[in-house]
C-alpha cells in the first residue's frame, strides 16, 4: 500500500518576516578584511600614483571591504586599480566615496582620459574595476552589459619647423612667471614626453641634473618613470626651474586642479605659433626618438608606454623628421610587408 508524502507546510507571515530580518541584519553586518588582506592595503605604495587631496587608503580599504576580491594576489592587483582610479577621482573634484568613485561613468570616464598611453591593457582595468563596483556599490549604475571602448589616436606630431617656433616663443615671453611656465612645458613635452597627465603633480624636486650631466626627469603618476631630457630641450627645462623650491609644483600654484597646462598656453603671447597642445609635443618627442637609432623596447620604456600601438600612430607622421636627418620615408606599407 503506497502513501502519499505530504507537501511542506508554506511559511506564515511571521516566519517569512523573520527570513527577511535575519538577511537584511546579514547584509547590513560590516565585513571584515582577514588581516593578511589588512596588510596589503595597509602596506601599499600609494605615493607612487601621484597625491591627492583625499585620504585614499580608506576608500581602498572600503572598496576591497566591500567587494568580491579575496585572493592576495588578487587584492594586490587590485590596489593598484582602485588607487589609480582614486587618484583620478580626487582629480576632477568629486568626492572620494564609493557611491560616486565605483559607478559606471566614472570608471568609464577614468579608462578613457586617465589612462592615456595605456590603450593596451584599458579593457583589462575596467573589467576589473566595475567587478569591484559590481558588489561595492550595486545598482543601476554598474550594468552587466558595456559599451566597447573607443580607441584616440595619437594626434599628429609637430613639425621641426613648428618645434622650433614654439620653443622660439617660449624662449621670449614678456613676463617672467608666465615665461617660467611656459618654458617648463614646452621642455618637458618636446624634451621627456611628459603631457598634461604627467605634469599634473609634477614638483621641481623631480628634475634633477645640470649642463654637465644632463637633465633628468622623474615622473609619477599613472605612468611612472625616469626620463633623460633631449639636449634639444634641456637649457629650457633647467632654466625654468632654476632658483625655485624644491616641493613647488612645477606648473601651476594649487595641486589637483585640472587643464593647468592650457590656462599657461592661453595666458602666454603668442603670434603666428601654433597652437600648442601637451600631447602633440608627446608625440613630437616619439617621433625624434623613432628617427634616431634607439630601440624600440627603450623607447616604450622611456614613454611608459605598454605597446607600440601609439608608435604606429605616430609612424605615418614621420616624414619630416626623416628629411631633417637624411632617412628615407618610412611608410605603414612597409611595416605590413608592401615593401619587396
Amino acid at each position: 500500500m503506497s502513501t502519499k508524502s505530504t507537501p511542506p507546510r508554506p511559511a506564515s507571515k511571521a516566519q517569512a518576516l523573520r527570513h527577511r530580518q535575519a538577511l537584511a541584519a546579514q547584509a547590513a553586518s560590516p565585513k571584515v578584511l582577514p588581516r593578511e588582506l589588512a596588510k596589503i592595503v595597509a602596506d601599499f605604495d600609494i605615493a607612487r600614483y601621484g597625491t591627492t587631496t583625499q585620504p585614499v587608503r580608506p576608500f581602498l580599504a572600503e572598496a576591497i571591504r566591500r567587494s568580491n576580491v579575496t585572493g592576495v594576489e588578487s587584492v594586490r592587483k587590485h590596489c593598484r586599480h582602485i588607487t589609480a582610479l582614486a587618484v583620478f577621482t580626487d582629480a576632477q573634484g568629486l568626492p572620494l566615496t564609493i557611491e560616486t568613485a565605483l559607478t559606471t561613468d566614472n570608471i568609464d570616464d577614468y579608462i578613457r582620459r586617465g589612462m592615456t598611453g595605456e590603450s593596451d591593457n584599458r579593457l583589462e582595468r575596467r573589467r576589473r574595476l566595475l567587478w569591484v563596483a559590481s558588489a561595492a556599490n550595486p545598482g543601476p549604475n554598474t550594468p552587466a552589459r558595456l559599451s566597447p571602448i573607443s580607441y584616440d589616436a595619437v594626434k599628429p606630431p609637430y613639425t621641426p619647423m613648428e618645434r622650433a617656433a614654439i620653443m622660439r616663443a617660449a624662449r621670449t615671453q614678456p613676463n617672467p612667471r608666465a615665461g617660467e611656465q611656459l618654458a617648463a612645458i614646452v621642455a618637458l613635452g618636446f624634451g621627456a614626453g611628459g603631457d598634461s597627465v604627467d605634469l599634473r603633480d609634477l614638483r621641481i624636486r623631480d628634475i634633477t641634473g645640470d649642463d654637465q650631466t644632463g637633465a633628468v626627469v622623474a615622473f609619477h603618476g599613472p605612468r611612472p618613470r625616469i626620463v633623460p631630457v633631449r639636449r634639444v630641450a634641456e637649457d629650457l627645462l633647467l632654466g625654468a626651474v632654476h632658483g625655485r623650491s624644491a616641493e613647488e609644483l612645477v606648473i601651476g600654484r594649487k595641486q589637483g586642479r585640472r587643464n593647468t597646462a592650457a590656462r599657461v598656453v592661453e595666458d602666454a603671447a603668442l603670434y603666428k605659433i601654433p597652437h600648442i597642445e601637451p600631447g602633440r609635443m608627446r608625440a613630437t618627442w616619439l617621433a625624434d626618438l623613432m628617427t634616431d637609432p634607439i630601440p624600440i623596447a627603450v623607447i616604450l620604456q622611456a614613454a611608459g608606454l605598454k605597446s607600440a600601438r601609439t608608435l604606429v600612430d605616430v609612424l605615418p607622421h614621420l616624414g619630416p623628421w626623416c628629411e631633417l636627418k637624411g632617412l628615407p620615408a618610412v611608410s605603414l606599407d612597409v611595416l605590413r610587408g608592401g615593401a619587396r
